[in-house]
């Protein structure tokens, strides 16, 4: 199985890993999409500026190899960089 198949092992603890570095940004993240077209996704909240929002599939072979190319520290950055400083 591979990391964009949902209910796989990895495919559970990427999302658990997404989830909780998410949380510990400040976000309020729900997951949501299951049984779609498109996919199961991670829809995120900024819980200081609800006008940044986080928005990333889960199943889409390039962004689960993505999210786990990235350690933790760089998960964070990107993150960082890339929804709450862009």
């Amino acid at each position: 199985m591979e990391i964009w198949e949902r209910f796989s092992p990895a495919y559970e603890a990427q999302l658990e890993r997404l989830v909780e570095i998410l949380r510990d940004l400040g976000f309020a993240p729900a997951i949501g999409g299951s049984g779609s077209e498109d996919g199961e996704y991670v829809r995120a909240e900024y819980d200081s500026n609800s006008r940044v929002v986080f928005f990333y599939h889960l199943e889409d072979p390039a962004d689960a190899r993505f999210i786990a190319s990235l350690d933790d520290a760089a998960l964070r950055d990107w993150i960082t960089e890339a929804w709450i400083s862009g």
